[in-house]
């Protein structure tokens, strides 16, 4: 019996920039999240939140002009609704997620443009 083969990770480059500066997107993955209080002030639960992280669609490093790693990550909440979730990258395999909150028009226009 043989196995499907394993495809190789895409990495995904963005030629479009918005007004936030965005970097390529490309594919990451971190072994542990950690939710701030400030991430739920949207009424985002942490199980959506942790959702988005383990199903996302697209991940892009936010480009900030400070010493901070952001990552911002989209994808869908237990219902399947788009969302934002921005972290800030502790370490190499962990996130300290800041922000959750259903998408809005800039993320999808970002999204759209680069298809």
């Amino acid at each position: 019996h043989r196995g499907v083969p394993r495809r190789k990770p895409k990495v995904r480059k963005s030629t479009l920039r918005q007004s936030f500066n965005s970097a390529d997107s490309f594919v990451l993955r971190y072994t542990e999240f950690e939710i701030h209080e400030t991430a739920l002030k949207h009424r985002i639960s942490e199980l959506d939140i942790h959702h988005v992280c383990a199903n996302s669609s697209d991940i892009f490093e936010l480009d900030q002009e400070s010493y901070e790693i952001k990552i911002l990550i989209i994808g869908p909440d237990l219902a399947g609704n788009l969302l934002e979730v921005i972290g800030l990258e502790i370490n190499d395999q962990s996130l300290l997620i800041i922000h959750a909150m259903k998408i809005r028009k800039s993320m999808v226009n970002l999204l759209e443009g680069r298809s």
